[in-house]
């Protein structure tokens, strides 16, 4: 994948995808499977944003069943089942365990019959991957439950409710998979171009005016439909319609969640707050073993404004943390054990009745701007999970055929495997892979290789014969191999260090990756890109503000370790 900006000039495609986060990534590869010709733009790089934010969790709608919504329910379990399917390097099992009380929705008699309901619903979407069935939720005791949860020293425990969803060991990866096969499949992808105008006129979209925001350069992309899913600044592309428009904003909510030192280890656990004021509700908190981590969330809160200029506070990150010890106490959390926060905005609910409290939308939205401002030629995607933006991926293309006239394939993105996703037996082929490749790669990074990379993993490899040294591991790293910087370059269309660091590797993506990683990094990508040492410097130093802003303060106080910058 090559990044040409010049080729999004050369036609007027059917489709122009403005966003490349998980929602446009999905559109893209949906509709360019379908025959469409597909653009694809994003202002930043592809997973920058809100899919970079994720607790990882693949979920399959259990607690949904509580208000009945039977068809929510299925249908995340089928898009939970799908996604293992087709990225099952990516997407893998996760235990998940939840106390139960005696609270009438919290009861375990309630909690063992959503249970059984909820395994009535899974029987026929199970895998031929042994590695990918899920077992049957189920209740346990109160004393199996605080054997599986120690540290939670909660009288009120009655039992525990048992049940498996799914996680994603990358999920900007994830998001980058579905933008790799849409490009397999003929679509033009770009990151750094930003959409800045329509064009056409009051009555029709007709593509956009774009800026390629690496050079400055600024040129028209046409398209027969423009797909707006530009996640946070859905609101701002739709800002770019000419005259009195009807359309409403879509509310907006930072979610974030937080990396920390693993302190539950066997499987992920929704444990509920304490609340410290009179009248405040319980919120459930969701640990997750991730890696080596343990990743906790999610946190919401209401924000008014530009995304870019929300920061997270020092004060956020001290509630949070508040709130995790006084809902699992033998966590013990310090400061320094937080290292790394995700935050993001997703689409929620008029807060307007209860400014205090934040709903999310359930569901994604395909918004037909024919029927909201009388323009033709737009459609807006407005999503809130991981797990459902195939399905509404599907949906926005379904309307894009009728909108263009055009008779369209129908969806088979539920059959067909992502980039990567060769793999018909996950076990199987990793304890193959891993013998073969004995001689020349340790156990543990041809399993991390394959995580990451699936049945594609080979083509690092390959730079193993011209550049020996590029086998090498970076500096301070869990075993991130030069070549996946080379890798990231030629093939994924990394322009930025910020771009290996944080989303075509898994350098950064948990905690700060350190001074020595990051130099070594910047000087593969300035012989593949012709850095001089200025703009090493420059890189570097975006690098070291993006963390700052992720976890304020923490490389400053623990962890510079004041590294000059050579060339």
């Amino acid at each position: 994948m090559e990044r040409n900006v010049n080729q999004l000039t050369e036609k007027e495609y059917d489709v122009l995808v403005v966003g490349g986060g998980i929602y446009g990534a999905t559109v893209a590869w949906d509709a360019a499977l379908r025959g469409l010709s597909v653009a694809l733009i994003e202002k930043n790089d592809f997973a920058h944003a809100t899919s970079s934010n994720s607790l990882k969790t693949v979920h399959g709608g259990l607690r949904y069943l509580q208000d009945a919504d039977i068809s929510l329910v299925r249908m995340m379990i089928y898009e939970r089942m799908t996604l293992m399917r087709i990225a099952p390097h990516l997407v893998h099992p996760l235990g998940c365990i939840m106390p139960t009380y005696n609270k009438l929705m919290k009861a375990k008699p309630v909690m063992a019959i959503a249970l059984a309901i909820n395994n009535l619903m899974c029987l026929d979407r199970g895998l031929p991957d042994p590695q990918k069935r899920l077992p049957k939720g189920h209740v346990v005791s109160k004393e199996e439950c605080l054997k599986i949860l120690p540290g939670l020293r909660d009288e009120k425990i009655t039992g525990g409710a048992i049940w498996h969803d799914a996680q994603m060991y990358n999920s900007e990866r994830l998001c980058l998979s579905f933008i790799l096969s849409a490009v397999q499949k003929g679509a033009v992808a770009a990151n750094y171009v930003e959409a800045v105008e329509f064009l056409g006129n009051l009555k029709r979209v007709t593509g956009v005016k774009a800026r390629d925001l690496l050079t400055g350069d600024s040129f028209k992309i046409r398209a027969k439909l423009v797909i707006n899913a530009a996640g946070p600044w859905v609101n701002k592309v739709m800002g770019y319609l000419e005259g009195n428009r009807s359309s409403k904003p879509v509310q907006l909510s930072v979610a974030m969640n937080m990396v920390t030192r693993q302190f539950i280890s066997d499987c992920a656990a929704g444990i509920p707050t304490k609340p410290t004021e009179p009248g405040k509700k319980s919120q459930l908190l969701f640990v997750a073993p991730w890696r080596e981590y343990s990743i906790v969330g999610t946190k919401h809160v209401h924000f008014e404004g530009p995304p870019e200029e929300y920061c997270v506070s020092e004060e956020e990150i001290q509630d949070f943390l508040h709130e995790i010890n006084g809902a699992y106490p033998d966590a013990r959390l310090k400061r320094e054990d937080v290292y790394f926060v995700h935050w993001g905005f997703l689409p929620a609910e008029d807060n307007s009745i209860n400014p205090d409290a934040v709903k999310l939308i359930r569901e994604g939205e395909v918004r037909d701007h024919r029927q909201l401002d009388d323009v033709e030629g737009l459609i807006s995607v407005v999503g809130v999970k991981y797990t459902s933006a195939r399905y509404v991926a599907k949906q926005a293309v379904d309307l894009a055929g009728e909108m263009l006239h055009k008779p369209v394939k129908p969806s088979n993105t539920h059959q067909i495997p992502l980039f990567g996703g060769q793999i018909a037996h996950f076990d199987a082929y990793l304890n193959q892979e891993i013998a073969q490749q004995s001689a020349n790669l340790p156990q543990e990074i041809v399993r991390r290789l394959i995580l990451n990379y699936g049945s594609e993993y080979s083509n690092l490899l390959r730079y193993f014969d011209d550049t020996p040294h590029l086998k090498e591991p970076l500096p301070g790293s869990s075993g991130v191999l030069k070549a996946e910087v080379v890798h990231g370059v030629r093939k994924e269309m990394a322009q930025k260090l910020s771009d290996i660091i944080f989303r075509r590797t898994e350098l950064g993506s948990a905690r700060w990756p350190g001074e020595a990683c990051l130099q070594s990094c910047a000087e593969i990508m300035a012989l593949e890109l012709d850095w001089d040492r200025a703009k090493i410097k420059q890189e570097i130093d975006e690098v070291r503000a993006i963390f700052n802003k992720k976890n304020p303060g923490y490389i400053s106080e623990i962890h510079y370790s004041g590294v000059e910058y050579v060339s």
